[in-house]
């Protein structure tokens, strides 16, 4: 019964990323270079299921750290924002969603 769980979740879990993937390229690249993710990712499953794991965690942490660059960008130029938005809100200002933060300026 667990190893049927867990298959079926491997599976479904690789489904998942694939759209996910896929959506997110569609966004950056347009409609037509879809073919091309689609079969880079299907050859990535089969490297990736016969590949040594000490590989297979290697590439996963630098991806998933590559992933962090543009958060982490994004912090920084948003930071102001999160400051004036906490300063606010400890002073006992609201502040709706959606309201134009320049309207709250001292």
């Amino acid at each position: 019964m667990v190893a049927i769980a867990l298959a079926v979740f491997a599976f479904t879990t690789i489904l998942g990323w694939s759209f996910y993937g896929e959506k997110c390229f569609q966004y950056l690249f347009g409609d037509k270079p879809i073919m091309l993710y689609r079969i880079v990712f299907v050859l990535a499953v089969p490297v990736g299921a016969m590949a040594k794991l000490d590989f297979i965690w290697l590439v996963a942490d630098t991806f998933n750290a590559m992933m962090a660059i543009p958060n982490l960008i994004a912090l920084a130029l948003l930071s102001p924002v999160v400051f004036k938005l906490t300063r606010d809100h400890f002073a006992g200002k609201t502040v709706l969603p959606g309201e134009d933060l320049e309207r709250h300026r001292d």
